[in-house]
C-alpha cells in the first residue's frame, strides 16, 4: 500500500509549490494597474447597504476587469477586479448604476433596491464597441438582479453549449443534495437517485468536476461520482457542458457536470437551520432495524461492532476461525421499533474583511441529516430463457435502511488588489447507511424451489477534496492571465459488514434449514481512491494582433489516480454431521450462537471470488485553443487537446501481484470547434464539433468478481476492454427575450466506436454474471427544446409566475458482433427515448414567499444487455433488462419573516411513482423488478443570526 509520500506524489507537490511561487511572485515587481479611486462617501450617511455584481463580456462570457461602476445618485465609484466582481456602498433606496469600460459599450442598470446592511446583486454584460472618443452612452433597460439571470447571461456568452442551475434554482429543489437539483437541467435524469444521465446516455459517458477538477468515485461499479454526496446548501452552481472545448477534460460524451462550491459572501452570514421529515413507508411505523450506538448518529462506526475481526482465518480448519466467527455480530432478526421522523440541521458562516480593495473572505458550512427508509415487498428476479420467459431466480424482500449524511465545507480566499487572487477550498462529505433485509426467493438451477435470506450490511462512503488555487493578471506581460490549481482528493468506500444467512426449503420435511452444500456468504470490502492533480492555464488577449475579444489560451494537466481495493470473502459452512443436522433448522440467532461455532458451523475464508487489486490510472494533457471574434456576428472557439492515458492494474498488490499486470496506454488527439453566430443581441446560433473518448474504469478491467448484494449477479471485469472514441456534432438556436427568459432548440448527433456496455450473461451454471464488453459501434440522434419564461404579462398575482419546460428526444442504435460474426442491434444502454421536465415557480419578494412545482419524466431504458453466448451459429440470448419510464412530481413552499426567520415545506415523489424493471421474452413481458420508494415530506426552519 502506498502513502502520499510516494516519490511520484512528492514530485507533483514540488511542482505545485514551484508554480505557486512563480505565480505569486511574478506580478510583485510588475507594473500593475493603479487601484481604483475610493468609493465616495457622498450621500452615504445613515443606513446603507451594498450593490454587488459581476461584469461580463457579452461576446465571450469572460469576466471583465477594470470596469468602472458609478452609482448615479451618490457618485460613489468602484472598479471590477480580475473576476469582474465589484462591491460599492449605497444608501437605502432605489438606485441606478452606470457601468463602462474602455473598448466596451457602456450600460446602465436601473431600479436597484438597496436595503440596510445587505447586498443587492446587479450583474452587467458589456458588448464590445469600436473605440471612439465621441462614443454615445447606451442605456440598458431595467435589469432584474438575480443569480438565475446571471446564470443565463453566462450561458448565453459561454463558448460551448451548456445548461445549468444556479444557487437560487438549487434552493428551489425540494431535496437536500445535488441529485435533486440537477434533474431540472435540460436533458438530465438521475439513475438510482444519485447518478447523472445526460441526454439519455449511461452515466459512464459523463464526468464530474468539483471546482474544475475531476473527482474519484467511491462507487466500485461506477465511473462517475454519485451526486447525492453533495449537500445542496453548499453549492454555488451546477453546470452541464454538452459540447467540448480543449481546456476541459475530453473523457465524456453525454455531458461534463461541474459542481462549484460557494466562495465567501459579500455580507456577513451566520445562519442555522433545522428540518424534520416524514417518509410514507417508514415514519411512525414499526420497522426492524439494526441497533445503533456510539458515533453511529454521526455516520462513523466505533470500530468494535462492524470492524472485520482479527486475526483473519486463512482457510478451513484454521485455529483462528472460531474466534473470528464469534466476533461477528449475531443480530439477524431484531425486534421492530417505531421509526422517528427524519432529522436535519445546518450551519452556515461567512464573511469578508480587509476592505474592498484587497478583501479576505471565508465561508464555512456544516450539514447533517439522518433518515430511515423502508421498502416492503421489493421484487427482484431474472429471466435467462428468452423463449419461455419463466424467471430462473427471484426474491421478494422487506428492507429497512438507516442513512446518515454529513457535509463540511471550509473555503478561504484572498484578493490581493485588483490583479491577484489566492484561494483554498476544502470539502468533506460522508454517507453511511446500514440496511437489514429479509427476502424469500427461489433458484431453479440450484434444484430448490424456495430459500429465505437474512442480510445485514453497512456501507460508509466519503469524499474529501482540498484545493489550492491562484489567479493572476499579468499586466507586465500583455495583460495575460495565469491560473493554477493544485488538488488532492480522496474517496473511500468501506464495507466492514456484509453478512448473510441463507435457508433452503427441505423438500422432504418442508422445513427451512441451512444447507451443507450451499453455504452463506460474508463479505468485507474496502476501496480507496486517491487523486492528485496539477493544472495550469495561461490566456493571452490578442487585441494587439487581431481584434478586441480575441484570445489565445494554452495549458497543461497532470493527474495521478491510485486505487487500492481489498476484499475478503468468507462462507458460513454447515458440517454434514449430526451436529450440523441439529443446527440446520435453528433460527438465525440460535444457529449462529457461540456454542455452535466450531462445533458444526464454521466461517471459512475463500479467495477465488474476492481478490484485491491496485491500480494506477494517470493522465497527462496539454492543449492550445483560440477564441476569435471573426466578425461582429461570428465567434469561433477551437483547438486541440492531447491526452496521454496510462492504466496499470495489479491483481493482488503492486509488491506481490498475482500474474502479469494489466497494462493499457493510449494517446488521443481531441480536437474541437465551436462557432457562435450572433443573429441579434438576444439570439445565438451555435455549431459544435468535437472528438471525445470514454475510458474504462479499473473495476471494469479487473477479472475479479464483485457481488453488490447477496442474490444479485456478480460483476466481472474484462482485461481486454478498450476505450471508446466518440464523434460529436451539435447545433443550437437560442433566444433570450428578456432577463430570466430563454427559448432554445438543439439537435445533436454522436457516433461511437467500440462503446462499452454491460452484458447480463448466464453460462448455464449457478452463477449469472454482468460482464463488460466493447460493442462494435453505436450512434444516437437527438433534439432538445427548452423554454424559460417569466409570466409578468399576466394580471395581478399571476405576473409573479415563471414557467420552465425542457424536452429531450433521442433515437439510438448499437451493434454487437460476436466472434462468430453474429450481429445483434439494440438501443444504446441507459438511453431513454424521451426526457421531460416541467417547472412552475411563484415568487413574491414583498411577502417573502416562493413556491415551486416540478415534474420529471423519462421513458423506458435498457439497464443491461442480455447477450449470453453464440452456439452453433445461433445467438443464445438472455432478454435485456429494462427499466420502465415514470413520472415524478416534487414541490416546495418557502416563507420568510423579517430578516431572519424562514420556513419551508417540501414534498418528494408526491405521486409515489413505482420503480419497475422487466424483461421481454417470446412468451411476453415479465416484471423482474418492482418497489415503491414512497413519498417524503419535509418541514424546515431557518434563522439568520446576522
Amino acid at each position: 500500500m502506498r502513502t502520499l509520500a510516494s516519490p511520484c506524489s512528492r514530485r507533483v507537490l514540488a511542482v505545485l509549490f514551484l508554480t505557486v511561487a512563480v505565480g505569486t511572485a511574478g506580478p510583485v515587481n510588475a507594473q500593475v494597474p493603479a487601484p481604483p479611486a475610493p468609493a465616495s462617501a457622498q450621500g452615504t450617511a445613515g443606513p446603507r447597504g451594498f450593490i454587488v455584481g459581476q461584469v461580463l463580456d457579452r461576446e465571450s462570457g469572460r469576466p471583465l476587469e477594470a470596469a468602472n461602476i458609478v452609482v448615479l445618485t451618490t457618485n460613489a465609484r468602484a472598479q471590477s477586479d480580475l473576476d469582474g466582481r465589484f462591491r460599492i456602498p449605497a444608501p437605502v433606496g432605489i438606485h441606478s448604476i452606470r457601468v463602462f469600460r474602455l473598448g466596451n459599450t457602456p450600460t446602465q442598470i436601473d431600479s436597484i433596491r438597496v436595503q440596510a446592511n445587505t447586498s443587492t446583486t446587479a450583474n452587467a454584460v458589456l458588448a464590445t464597441a469600436a473605440l471612439s472618443l465621441g462614443a454615445v452612452a447606451v442605456t440598458a433597460g431595467p435589469v432584474r438582479a438575480s443569480s438565475e439571470d446571471a446564470m443565463l447571461a453566462m450561458q448565453k456568452a459561454a463558448p460551448r453549449v451548456s445548461d445549468g442551475i444556479s444557487a437560487e434554482g438549487i434552493s428551489r429543489a425540494p431535496g437536500a443534495d445535488a441529485s435533486d437539483a440537477i434533474v431540472r437541467v435540460t436533458g438530465v435524469s438521475i439513475v438510482d437517485n444519485k447518478f447523472a444521465v445526460v441526454r439519455g446516455l449511461a452515466e459512464r459517458y459523463s464526468n464530474t468536476l468539483l471546482n474544475g477538477v475531476e473527482l474519484p468515485s467511491p462507487e466500485p461499479l461506477k465511473k462517475i461520482v454519485p451526486l447525492d454526496l453533495f449537500p445542496s446548501s453548499l453549492l454555488e452552481s451546477i453546470v452541464v457542458s454538452k459540447t467540448a472545448t480543449p481546456d476541459r477534460p475530453g473523457d465524456f460524451a453525454g455531458g461534463s457536470v461541474e459542481v462549484t462550491t460557494k466562495e465567501f459572501p459579500n455580507d456577513p452570514v451566520a445562519e442555522v437551520n433545522v428540518s424534520t421529515g416524514y417518509g410514507s413507508q417508514a415514519t411512525f411505523r414499526r420497522v426492524a432495524l439494526l441497533p445503533q450506538q456510539g458515533r453511529d448518529w454521526l455516520g462513523f462506526d466505533d470500530g468494535n461492532r462492524r470492524q472485520m475481526p482479527a486475526p483473519i482465518p486463512s482457510g478451513p480448519l484454521n485455529p483462528n476461525a472460531e474466534a473470528f466467527s464469534e466476533r461477528l455480530r449475531n443480530i439477524w432478526t431484531p425486534k421492530p421499533q417505531q421509526v422517528i421522523p427524519d432529522l436535519g440541521a445546518g450551519l452556515n458562516l461567512g464573511g469578508r474583511f480587509g476592505g474592498d480593495e484587497a478583501p479576505y473572505g471565508y465561508s464555512a458550512a456544516v450539514t447533517y441529516s439522518r433518515q430511515t427508509d423502508a421498502t416492503p415487498n421489493r421484487l427482484s428476479q431474472l429471466v435467462f430463457d428468452k423463449e419461455n420467459g419463466i424467471p430462473d431466480q427471484g426474491y421478494v424482500s422487506d428492507e429497512a435502511t438507516s442513512t446518515v449524511d454529513l457535509g463540511v465545507i471550509v473555503n478561504l480566499a484572498a484578493r490581493l488588489g485588483q490583479t491577484q487572487k489566492i484561494g483554498w477550498k476544502n470539502l468533506y462529505t460522508r454517507n453511511a447507511e446500514e440496511s437489514l433485509a429479509r427476502g424469500t426467493g427461489y433458484e431453479t438451477y440450484n434444484g430448490t424451489s424456495e430459500r429465505v435470506t437474512y442480510q445485514a450490511r453497512y456501507i460508509a462512503r466519503s469524499l474529501a477534496q482540498t484545493q489550492l488555487t491562484g489567479d493572476h493578471l499579468l499586466g507586465w506581460f500583455g495583460d495575460s492571465r495565469f491560473e493554477w490549481k493544485g488538488t488532492l482528493a480522496v474517496s473511500s468506500r468501506d464495507e466492514p459488514e456484509n453478512r448473510s444467512l441463507i435457508y433452503f426449503r427441505n423438500p422432504s420435511s418442508g422445513l427451512l434449514q441451512l444447507s451443507a452444500s450451499n453455504p452463506s456468504p460474508v463479505w468485507f470490502r474496502f476501496l480507496d481512491d486517491r487523486v492528485m492533480s496539477l493544472q495550469a492555464d495561461w490566456s493571452l488577449p490578442l487585441g494587439f494582433w487581431y481584434r478586441d475579444g480575441a484570445q489565445f489560451k494554452s495549458g497543461a494537466l497532470y493527474r495521478e489516480r491510485d486505487r487500492e481495493f481489498d476484499a475478503y470473502f468468507f462462507r458460513i459452512w454447515l458440517d454434514a454431521t449430526s451436529e450440523g443436522d441439529a443446527i440446520a433448522p435453528l433460527p438465525p440467532e440460535q444457529a449462529f450462537a457461540p456454542e455452535n461455532l466450531g462445533a458444526g458451523l464454521e466461517v471459512r475464508r475463500e479467495g477465488e471470488a474476492a481478490l484485491p487489486y491496485e491500480s494506477d490510472d494517470d493522465i497527462g494533457a496539454a492543449y492550445m485553443m483560440v477564441d476569435l471574434p471573426v466578425r461582429s456576428w461570428l465567434r469561433v472557439v477551437g483547438g486541440l487537446r492531447r491526452e496521454e492515458w496510462r492504466l496499470r492494474l495489479f491483481q493482488g498488490t503492486r509488491e506481490a501481484p498475482i500474474g502479469a499486470p494489466t497494462y493499457k496506454r493510449t494517446s488521443d488527439d481531441l480536437w474541437s470547434a465551436n462557432a457562435t453566430v450572433s443573429l441579434s443581441d438576444r439570439q445565438n446560433l451555435r455549431f459544435a464539433f468535437a472528438q471525445t473518448v470514454a475510458r474504462p474504469d479499473p473495476r471494469e478491467v479487473s477479472p475479479d468478481y464483485f457481488v453488490a448484494i447477496t442474490g444479485d449477479c456478480a460483476n466481472r471485469g474484462n482485461p481486454e476492454i478498450d476505450r471508446s472514441r466518440i464523434m460529436n456534432s451539435d447545433v443550437r438556436w437560442e433566444f433570450y427575450p428578456g432577463p430570466g427568459d430563454l427559448i432554445s432548440i438543439s439537435a445533436f448527433h454522436k457516433e461511437f466506436d467500440k462503446p462499452i456496455a454491460e452484458l447480463l450473461t448466464y453460462p448455464g451454471s449457478s452463477l449469472c454474471t454482468i460482464e463488460y464488453f466493447n460493442l462494435e459501434n453505436a450512434r444516437i440522434l437527438g433534439g432538445e427544446i427548452e423554454l424559460r419564461r417569466t409570466l409578468g404579462f399576466l394580471p395581478g398575482p399571476l405576473r409573479r409566475l415563471s414557467l420552465g419546460l425542457n424536452v429531450t428526444l433521442v433515437d439510438s442504435k448499437s451493434t454487437f458482433r460476436s466472434s462468430d460474426e453474429i450481429t445483434l442491434t439494440y438501443r444504446l444502454q441507459g438511453q431513454s427515448d424521451a426526457l421531460a421536465n416541467l417547472s412552475l415557480f411563484y415568487t413574491d419578494p414583498d411577502r417573502g414567499l416562493d413556491a415551486s412545482l416540478l415534474f420529471n419524466h423519462f421513458t423506458d431504458r435498457i439497464v443491461r444487455y442480455g447477450i449470453a453466448s453464440v452456439s452453433n451459429g445461433e445467438p443464445q440470448v438472455v432478454p435485456n433488462v429494462m427499466e420502465q419510464g415514470r413520472t415524478s412530481v416534487d414541490a416546495k413552499l418557502r416563507l420568510r419573516w423579517g430578516k431572519g426567520l424562514s420556513l419551508s415545506l417540501s414534498g418528494r415523489n408526491l405521486l409515489d411513482a413505482e420503480v419497475i424493471q422487466y424483461q421481454d421474452s417470446d412468451a411476453g413481458r415479465t416484471r423482474t423488478g418492482y418497489f415503491r420508494p414512497g413519498t417524503t415530506v419535509s418541514l424546515g426552519m431557518g434563522y439568520a443570526l446576522r
